[in-house]
């Protein structure tokens, strides 16, 4: 499938604006990440698994919109459709429950989508999961390490592609933290 670059510009143009002046938690420009997202599905397509690429990359790119700025689902589904909204508002986490299920909650929810929702969070962590800084304590990387396991158990089977890329980064996020141990 040809990707509608038209639709992919309109989703980064939309995510930079919601994301301008946000950096990551490794001090990058925000909206690298999501761009890393929608790289990383673009990849598991190329690898040959066969998914509708225009869902599943402009949900890697809005992904963190709705929890990140002021953009409502409604103007995303006026924008983008209602598979896209649907999937971005399931990746985004519900603020009203404990911090603790909040991961658990949206990963139940993703679980009632298309598996290209799944394939865009799957992208996410992937794209999250950079060489930790120093400064960062081993909780903070056990925690992202625990998290990933379990996106990787509830959801990984979306993507045999995505699954095995996010396999190496638990690996590599477990070797730190077995050298800082």
């Amino acid at each position: 499938m040809i990707p509608n670059t038209d639709i992919y510009h309109k989703a980064l143009r939309l995510a930079a604006w919601a994301h301008y002046g946000q950096v990551t938690k490794f001090g990058d420009p925000y909206i690298t990440h999501p761009v890393a997202a929608a790289q990383e599905v673009i990849a598991s397509i190329m690898a040959g698994e066969e998914a509708d690429v225009d869902l599943a990359c402009v949900v890697a790119l809005l992904h963190d919109v709705m929890e990140k700025s002021d953009v409502s689902s409604k103007s995303i589904r006026k924008d983008f459709g209602k598979a896209v909204a649907e999937g971005v508002e399931a990746m985004s986490k519900n603020p009203k429950l404990p911090k603790e299920d909040q991961l658990k909650d949206s990963l139940v929810r993703i679980l009632q989508q298309p598996k290209e929702i799944a394939m865009a969070k799957l992208a996410d962590r992937i794209s999250s999961m950079l060489p930790p800084p120093p400064e960062w304590s081993a909780r903070k990387i056990e925690t992202i390490t625990e998290n990933a396991i379990m996106i990787l158990q509830m959801i990984g089977e979306s993507s045999p592609f995505l699954q095995k890329r996010l396999k190496k980064k638990i690996k590599f996020y477990q070797d730190i933290l077995k050298k800082r141990t």
